[in-house]
């Protein structure tokens, strides 16, 4: 049977996500969509697998970029999406406290699921949205000179058009933006095997300058990228209000001040020193939280079995 198909039949839940979730989102946001869905019953006894399934449709302009018809719409399998849960991956978690607004499908099955949400909470969420912000941090920064050694790459192996050509056969170019070590070249932030070909070189290197996408102009005149300065802070504030309260709420109660560093109105050293901040509250918070120490695995993995005997079996 095809994927698509039975994600879309045995949907149990699906909700908007992203910025127009969080309250951070403008005039030219796309929406993002996710969900849950319980696979046929040969994915449970049989040999076939199947962990998410990807609905976006995908529609770009002459530019490369999404146009108003692009839907990122993503399912996850329900085992996956309570592992994900269990683990206090913040991406999955937050979809377990979307407010109702935002809610597009809930049967009685993934309301069963919603129902068990403060059930996957514990203190390791601690390690995981600390270590998801400290991601963003990193990927907030590309040094202005880099950025610039990435867009002259990146136009030279377009016009240079010989994707199967391995990186090594280039040395002698004495490229500019491409700066050859004994196994390995740098090419802005990025550094790449020798034995790697052009073509695959150039998605790589285009892959990194769309995270700056459309926040080019911006991105130059702050020296970060806004966009990951934000989803650094949004995670650590979600981090912090999971932690002391065991709920969280949307739209994010900060989400004017996310929307000031999305926009600009932040320094990049004002971002870093209040994300150092926020991880030197959170160990304070995390030492006098309510929530157990380690995941309750039993009690999860006993209400997975019977969900899915009563979604199967009824």
């Amino acid at each position: 049977m095809n994927e698509k198909i039975f994600a879309e039949t045995g949907k149990i839940l699906e909700y908007r996500v992203g910025s127009h979730l969080y309250g951070t989102n403008t005039a030219t946001s796309d929406e993002d969509f996710s969900g849950v869905f319980v696979a046929p019953e040969e994915y449970y006894l049989g040999l076939n697998a199947v962990e998410e399934v990807d609905l976006s449709v995908v529609s770009k302009n002459k530019d490369g970029k999404n146009n108003a018809d692009a839907v990122d719409r993503k399912l996850y399998e329900f085992r996956k999406f309570v592992r994900l849960s269990l683990e206090n991956n913040p991406n999955v978690l937050e979809q377990l406290f979307v407010n109702e607004p935002n809610v597009l499908f809930a049967n009685d099955f993934g309301k069963k699921l919603l129902k068990e949400k403060h059930t996957f909470l514990h203190k390791g969420l601690k390690q995981k949205f600390c270590g998801y912000a400290f991601s963003q941090k990193k990927k907030m920064i590309i040094r202005t000179d880099k950025f610039y050694e990435l867009e002259n790459a990146r136009e030279w192996l377009e016009d240079f058009k010989n994707p199967k050509m391995y990186l090594v056969e280039v040395k002698e170019k004495n490229l500019p933006f491409m700066v050859f070590k004994e196994k390995h070249a740098q090419i802005g932030d990025l550094n790449f095997e020798l034995t790697r070909q052009l073509g695959w070189i150039e998605k790589k290197i285009k892959e990194r300058l769309d995270k700056v996408g459309n926040r080019k102009e911006l991105y130059l005149s702050k020296g970060y990228d806004v966009k990951f300065g934000s989803h650094l802070i949004r995670l650590l504030l979600e981090g912090a209000e999971l932690l002391s309260t065991g709920t969280l709420n949307f739209p994010l109660k900060d989400k004017q001040l996310l929307l000031d560093i999305k926009e600009g109105k932040w320094k990049m050293i004002e971002v870093l020193n209040y994300s150092d901040q926020l991880e030197k509250e959170i160990e304070g918070i995390c030492e006098k939280s309510p929530l157990p120490k380690s995941p309750k695995i039993d009690k999860i993995n006993q209400f997975t079995i019977g969900f899915l005997k009563d979604y199967l079996y009824g």
